[in-house]
């Protein structure tokens, strides 16, 4: 039981846990997108050339162009989705990736067709290469093997002579058991290698304990923002009252639940894409293309909802129009944590709460 189900893990996840293969997804099209770019460039380079050889040279076969020139054109045309539809729609570059490779498929069989005399070499050549150059599930991978071996064996089942398609037939179906094989245990290394890099990466970029992202992304991405944005951005700088007041009162377990809560609502109002930790009891979120006034009173209903739950945090806001020009984004930041110390010397100047210390 356990052997078939660490074969249908296999064949669905390339044997890593379906949460775990789920999570990648967008690491999977991100991959792909990089390596449909650079193939598909490379085959349309390739179609062209032989096309161009074929009109010049008798020793291409001349029957050829209109194949070379057919399948130039469709990888030019996959080019031109992957720069300009891809980065919209991300996922349909699983639908141009099985364009590529049914394009090769269909070139290498025809090609094989073409020399009935003779047992087909290049149809082979790709049955076994091709399943290997991108990322997907293997189930799916092995779907499309086994219909280009089922085209290939009728077509040449029908055109070759019985004794030459016997040997292709039997060449194509024992390759296509090892383009299968193969498949699933290059997917597999690939995948699980995928899984690890994409772990590294979140370790370096996330805060473990709240979860946001932590300082080094913030400091990577900062210089960033002025460009991401089109009209304007806001920066909220928020500062955890009493932090260490609760530390040395109620333990450092208290002090990080105090820490996640605050994550989790800075997380519920302005998001994980642009929200971090970036010191003890410190955070930071962007939004942009926002009306300030929107943030402010954000700002204001989860400094509310916090107090609810006797946490208190202090904020600070800084707007930067982008109509006004370039904007420095530590300037941005710093006039956002002034305004957050503005707001704390006004909290510890209440009653309730100028006993307590940072």
């Amino acid at each position: 039981m356990s052997f078939f189900s660490d074969l249908r893990k296999l064949f669905l996840c390339a044997g890593v846990e379906k949460e775990t293969f789920d999570s990648l997804t967008s690491g999977i099209h991100a991959e792909n997108q990089v390596l449909l770019r650079v193939f598909s460039q490379l085959a349309g380079i390739m179609f062209f050339l032989l096309f161009i050889a074929s009109m010049l040279s008798n020793g291409f076969a001349t029957v050829n162009s209109s194949t070379y020139l057919v399948c130039g054109m469709v990888m030019l045309a996959i080019m031109l989705c992957v720069e300009h539809l891809v980065p919209k729609h991300p996922a349909l570059v699983l639908l141009l990736v099985y364009l590529f490779e049914i394009v090769l498929y269909v070139f290498s069989i025809r090609i094989s067709m073409l020399h009935a005399e003779k047992p087909a070499v290049s149809a082979v050549a790709f049955l076994l290469v091709t399943p290997l150059l991108f990322y997907d599930r293997p189930i799916r991978l092995t779907a499309l093997i086994a219909a280009d071996v089922v085209v290939f064996c009728v077509m040449v089942l029908c055109i070759k002579q019985p004794d030459i398609a016997e040997t292709d037939v039997w060449n194509m179906v024992t390759f296509g058991v090892v383009a299968v094989v193969t498949t699933l245990f290059i997917m597999s290394i690939k995948i699980r290698a995928l899984a690890q890099s994409r772990q590294i990466e979140y370790m370096s970029q996330t805060d473990l304990l709240t979860g946001l992202k932590n300082r080094n992304h913030y400091e990577d991405r900062l210089k960033k923002y002025p460009e991401m944005c089109k009209s304007n951005l806001v920066c909220v700088y928020g500062d955890v009252n009493g932090l260490h007041e609760v530390n040395n009162r109620q333990g450092h377990p208290a002090g990080d639940r105090m820490l996640r809560e605050v994550a989790e609502a800075m997380l519920a109002y302005f998001g994980g894409e642009h929200t971090y930790r970036i010191g003890g009891d410190e955070f930071v979120a962007f939004r942009m293309d926002v009306r300030p006034e929107d943030v402010s009173a954000e700002m204001e209903r989860m400094r509310q909802d916090l107090a609810d739950k006797g946490y208190h945090v202090s904020f600070g806001i800084a707007v930067r129009e982008k109509a006004q020009g370039a904007f420095d984004m530590h300037e941005a930041v710093r006039e956002a944590e002034n305004n957050m110390f503005s707001a704390k010397r006004e909290f510890y100047r209440q009653p309730e709460h100028n006993r307590r210390s940072r």
